[in-house]
């Protein structure tokens, strides 16, 4: 799977050379001096939604990605307009991004039922450093900001790197007092190799914290006055990477191995279907669960996730797939217009 993503990361990198030779070469190019009139810069600030998709939220079912499991975003941009229709944009975003068995495959256990029963989640915050070339769709005829269109819609591609750290919530447990569930705390998931990495005998190799990513992104930008202009931008995020939910292609290690090399925590963050509570939610799983067993074929007469989730769904089962992770940001900003005419102060 890696080998097409790289392959698709040197057909946008050619096609961005091919974009900026035209750019710098043409007569009223980039370093022309008629072009200088064409120049300046912004400055934004927005915010949006973040969607997930990957072994937690399947391309199968990629219109329930729109609106389950929904987070957010946060960025800060500095744009610089090289020409009239073209521009360089370098970008920071906070994103978090959410993915849980349980709330995802409860909206189709016919068809999600392995899902359900599997029962894993993840939170992961990115931190997300892009460089993106953005070309208007339709040509602008004005110079400069005097001159931006009041509507224009534009294309975006570009490279950069983001920061990750997925964590997940332990075993429900329960108040001594109430015996009501209580909700256990957030935990990295790395260390934890729930996929048995570091096991003796096992292939699984372990993965980096920090990873490459491709934006492509569409978006219409609105001049409100002189001075600002407001942008919505969807953008889906491409990256070579299967880890965003700490979920691959690889079996569930043996649980005394897991226990031997990692202890008992390590052991349940990697198999968790077993578990009478959702995680995160702290909902009793039992009716879904009964509902989700049917649809593999077994007898459902008293069976509950704690007393026969092996049966149905055992070690030998694949965590995840070999699809790679994904995901969407949507971005409204507010944009401030740097000028570019400095005033000299007056002689007196």
């Amino acid at each position: 799977m890696l080998k097409p993503i790289i392959k698709y990361y040197n057909i946008i990198l050619v096609l961005m050379m091919i974009v900026s030779t035209h750019t710098f070469a043409q007569k009223n190019g980039l370093f022309s001096k008629k072009n200088v009139l064409n120049q300046y810069a912004t400055v934004g600030i927005g915010g949006g939604s973040s969607h997930y998709f990957g072994d937690l939220a399947p391309y199968s079912r990629f219109y329930y990605g729109i609106y389950t499991n929904v987070r957010w975003n946060g960025s800060i941009n500095y744009t610089r307009f090289l020409t009239a229709n073209a521009a360089a944009r370098v970008s920071y975003t906070y994103a978090r991004l959410y993915g849980d068995d349980y709330t995802f495959a409860s909206r189709n256990l016919e068809k999600m039922s392995a899902n359900y029963i599997r029962n894993l989640s993840f939170r992961n915050d990115l931190q997300e450093f892009t460089l993106s070339g953005i070309f208007n769709i339709l040509p602008q005829y004005g110079k400069g900001a005097k001159g931006r269109s009041n509507i224009m819609p534009y294309g975006a591609v570009g490279i950069g790197i983001y920061g990750h750290n997925p964590k997940a919530r332990g075993v429900v447990g329960f108040d001594q007092n109430t015996g009501l569930p209580v909700k256990a705390g957030w935990e990295s998931l790395k260390p934890l190799n729930t996929s048995g990495q570091g096991i003796p005998g096992s292939t699984v190799k372990t993965y980096s914290l920090v990873q490459p990513v491709m934006p492509i992104a569409l978006g219409l930008r609105v001049k409100i006055s002189s001075n600002f202009d407001f942008t919505a931008e969807a953008g889906f995020r491409l990256t070579p990477f299967d880890y965003l939910d700490d979920v691959g292609n690889t079996g569930y290690p043996p649980k005394t191995l897991m226990i031997a090399n990692y202890g008992p925590e390590a052991a349940a963050f990697s198999y968790r279907a077993g578990e009478d509570y959702a995680a995160n939610s702290g909902d009793l799983r039992l009716v879904n669960f009964i509902q989700a067993a049917s649809q593999q074929g077994f007898n459902t007469a008293g069976i509950a996730p704690s007393t026969n989730a092996e049966d149905i769904y055992p070690y030998s089962t694949l965590r995840g797939s070999k699809r790679i992770d994904s995901y969407i940001l949507t971005q409204f900003t507010l944009s401030y217009v740097l000028s570019n005419n400095i005033k000299c102060p007056v002689i007196k």
